[in-house]
């Protein structure tokens, strides 16, 4: 490959924001789906047929027609020039085994709060059929996710509404309760009494 089109197609995959696309996908579901196969199966995307946490932060997902396998790896270096520990890392994806993209990372900048990583470079990107299928998916996962949270909303909804209806039924079923003396006031009045019988005899 030329190096202009190399350089032209790296622009053309920052263009269509390959690399925030798959950096979201792994922090934001990918990383989390072995635990959420295990804890809430639901907020599983039917299209992913399989996963697994092979190592600690790298996972394989499985979908209905490739596997993908997310790699990530996290580096703490002392910088010279600056004079400091500097947090960096890498995010690689396999597909059917082959290695399609390697991206650098590192933490935000102050202009790039609510982010954990910000994907800086692009080592390395074969293009391929994974490009279209893992950017619709990643919008699939989202909306299924939505989705799951609307369900049990509306499931928490009705079993409140359950439980107010309960509560006026029983409500309009229990009998009025009248109020009782306390025992101490019947002893009070007892030996009153007692003591009133008492000076009328003498």
């Amino acid at each position: 490959m030329a190096r202009e089109d190399y350089v032209e197609s790296r622009h053309i995959v920052w263009q269509m924001k390959i690399p925030e696309i798959v950096l979201d996908m792994y922090l934001n579901y990918v990383r989390v789906l072995p635990s959420w196969k295990q804890s809430f199966p639901a907020y599983v995307h039917p299209l992913i047929r399989g996963v697994v946490e092979l190592a600690p932060n790298k996972t394989q997902i499985i979908t209905e027609t490739s596997e993908y396998v997310f790699a990530f790896d996290e580096r703490t270096t002392f910088v010279l020039d600056a004079a400091e520990l500097v947090r960096t890392g890498f995010l690689e994806v396999l597909y059917n085994d082959a290695l399609v993209l390697r991206l650098s990372i590192s933490p935000p900048d102050s202009d790039e709060l609510g982010k954990s990583w910000v994907a800086r470079g692009i080592e390395e990107f074969k293009d391929g059929e994974w490009v279209t299928e893992l950017t619709q998916l990643v919008h699939q996962l989202a909306s299924h996710e939505i989705e799951q949270e609307k369900k049990e909303e509306a499931l928490r909804q009705n079993e409140l509404q359950d439980v107010a209806e309960l509560k006026e039924k029983l409500s309009t079923l229990l009998p009025v309760t009248t109020e009782k003396i306390p025992w101490f006031q019947h002893a009070v009045g007892a030996l009153r009494n007692w003591r009133l019988d008492k000076w009328r005899r003498f």
